[in-house]
């Protein structure tokens, strides 16, 4: 087994995978987190470059588990005396991203229902381990013109595109059930 030393860890997002901590999300969230507190200037960046030396420090079994990454972050700020911030870190649930042009390339050029099954496969690996309050579907105009082999945005994209939106919003309904989740397309 090879050690990557400076890899990101890994957070579980249980049968949706795992995905590599990104510093700018981090200090993102904690950034967030900070505002809730009533800190308007925080230092953000250097609090999450903490966290992920605190990780690799302590070594524990990677991927974390949310709940175990949540335990960390929050004892990093107790420890550095920013108690009042770690009530709020992921307070509102976490925000997921899925780039609908990762999708597209998934499925040979020109198969509209190969990108749209690929695009409900997706929705239920984002929603499957039931962590994401908020999920973010990007790249739309770019993926519909992939899939279409279109240069230029057309009327036909637009009328994809708004069939993609219905599609989308009545995969993340069936995936959710009565479970609340914010999704948005861009």
């Amino acid at each position: 087994m090879i050690c990557l030393c400076d890899a990101p860890p890994l957070i579980q997002l249980g049968q949706g995978g795992s995905v590599a901590l990104e510093l700018g999300w981090l200090a993102q969230c904690l950034e967030q987190a900070a505002l809730a507190a009533g800190y308007e200037d925080w230092p953000a960046a250097d609090v999450a470059r903490s966290v992920t030396d605190f990780l690799h420090a302590h070594g524990t079994p990677q991927p974390y588990t949310l709940e175990h990454f949540k335990l960390a972050v929050n004892r990093v700020l107790r420890g550095i005396g920013y108690d009042e911030v770690a009530p709020h870190f992921l307070r509102g649930g976490l925000e997921l991203h899925s780039s609908l042009l990762d999708l597209v390339r998934e499925v040979p050029p020109g198969f509209l229902m190969g990108f749209f099954k690929a695009c409900e496969v997706g929705c239920q690996r984002l929603l499957s381990s039931g962590l994401a309050t908020r999920i973010v579907f990007e790249d739309l105009h770019f993926a519909v013109k992939m899939v279409l082999g279109r240069s230029h945005w057309s009327s036909h994209c637009q009328s994809v595109a708004d069939e993609l939106v219905d599609f989308l919003r009545a995969s993340v309904l069936k995936a959710t059930g009565p479970t609340k989740v914010t999704f948005m397309i861009r």
